[in-house]
């Protein structure tokens, strides 16, 4: 009755330890055909087809090609563990020269914060001096009415009157002046 017991190819692949696509693989290449298959492509193998490929895995063929290729793993796993380590030797490296690379500059930017906070303090200093000499300027001159042209002090209003010409005056015509009398004592 056991001889009539057919298994899916989960129950084989994990007897047998090994993956659905190592089972496709060998199932073609020994030509396995499945007992059963169900509307939804669920395959079914015998219990002498069970025992082939489990066999050929545990202790077959199949177990001498899976050590080789763990053996192979194993030599590349070395190989690859110190690829990494020399990986990680060059990152320190650049690590600890971007740090110092980093220190170089934060020094800069603090010198170059002194220079500009130095600049900030003189032209601060600089202002000063101009309001307090303006300051001299106008207590020299004797007022702030008074502008300043070419260091002497003038009247605004005599200024623009003296300059101004009467709008009705005609160009080249003398106008008559009118004296007091009082004037001529």
């Amino acid at each position: 009755m056991s001889e009539n017991k057919i298994y899916t190819i989960n129950e084989i692949i994990k007897d047998a330890g090994i993956a659905r696509s190592t089972f496709d693989k060998f199932a073609e290449t020994n030509n396995l055909r499945p007992v059963k298959t169900e509307k939804r492509g669920k395959k079914f193998y015998s219990l002498k087809d069970k025992e082939f490929v489990v066999s050929h895995y545990v202790s077959g063929k199949g177990k001498e090609e899976k050590e080789k290729f763990t053996n192979h793993k194993a030599e590349r796993h070395d190989e690859v563990v110190e690829l990494l380590r020399e990986q990680v030797q060059q990152l320190k490296k650049a690590n600890e020269q971007l740090i110092h690379d980093n220190d170089i500059l934060t020094d800069q930017l603090k010198a170059k914060d002194d220079q500009i906070a130095a600049a900030h303090q003189l032209a601060d200093q600089a202002q000063k001096l101009h309001l307090g000499l303006e300051k001299q300027v106008k207590a020299l001159t004797g007022g702030a009415d008074k502008p300043v042209v070419d260091g002497k002090a003038t009247n605004m209003n005599n200024s623009s009157t003296s300059q101004q010409k009467p709008a009705d005056e005609p160009t080249g015509v003398k106008k008559a002046t009118h004296k007091s009398w009082w004037h001529i004592f």
